[in-house]
């Protein structure tokens, strides 16, 4: 395995926790990102992986997920699981945000969902030659859509 700068080191454990967080196992964790599992389990216990799964931020999604959930719970004449003081800061939040850091969001979401979707297909296919061949176009797609949210990132945050 090779050695990473500091840098590196903390992205790689970044992005690990990250896909723990999202249900992932360190098996498909480690062959992701090209990292032993021991290092993996290693990184878990070391940097809290569980403590941040269970208190991980939510996403836009599920930000919108809650918040549709609570209204068709009204109209049920249910008592909503998000109160409705809770979903209008959050929409409050949301829309303070510009239209640029707004539109960055949903790209990010995007892409985060295109992600997981892979990762679900590399979890769950069985024949090694499939696992292989979908982890190596993620890992492909990956390296080129990070380089695409970093800029973006930065045209977007230095115009606003």
């Amino acid at each position: 395995m090779a050695k990473f700068n500091e840098i590196e080191r903390q992205q790689k454990i970044d992005y690990a926790k990250a896909l723990y967080c999202k249900g992932f196992d360190f098996e498909t964790i480690g062959k992701f990102i090209n990292i032993s599992i021991a290092t993996i389990r290693k990184w878990a216990a070391e940097n809290d992986f569980e403590k941040a799964r269970k208190s991980r931020l939510i996403a836009l999604s599920e930000i919108r997920a809650t918040i549709l959930e609570g209204w068709s719970d009204m109209l049920d004449g249910k008592k909503p699981k998000i109160t409705a003081d809770a979903a209008a800061k959050l929409a409050t939040a949301f829309e303070k945000l510009s239209v640029n850091r707004k539109s960055l969001t949903y790209i990010y979401e995007a892409y985060e969902q295109l992600t997981d979707e892979y990762m679900r297909n590399i979890q769950n296919t069985t024949k090694t030659p499939e696992k292989q061949a979908l982890l190596k176009h993620l890992q492909t797609a990956r390296k080129f859509m990070d380089n695409v949210i970093v800029k973006l990132n930065k045209e977007i945050l230095d115009n606003d």
